[in-house]
């Protein structure tokens, strides 16, 4: 299932994605279950401990992007300057 498609069947559409403070309450709560159901909640509410071997930092890397981009593709664009995804 791509992304689009789980997006769609989790209840964040298009028409849904954040668009500011108007909103951010519901957007927040999409995602949050969006992300949970990826498990990828963690890289989102907390800090990840990774340890320096090769085999860990690749999987945190990877998490990490996935959710990023889950949350990049959750703004509408003239938001995403104002997101923090460091």
């Amino acid at each position: 299932m791509t992304f689009v498609a789980e997006m769609a069947t989790s209840g964040l559409r298009d028409q849904e994605r954040l668009d500011g403070a108007s909103n951010y309450v519901i957007w927040k709560a999409r995602m949050s279950f969006l992300l949970d159901k990826h498990a990828l909640k963690t890289y989102v509410d907390s800090v990840v401990v990774v340890a320096a071997d090769p085999d860990p930092l690749k999987k945190y890397r990877s998490a990490m992007a996935k959710a990023k981009r889950m949350i990049l593709d959750g703004v509408n664009d003239h938001v995403v300057c104002h997101v923090a995804l460091v």
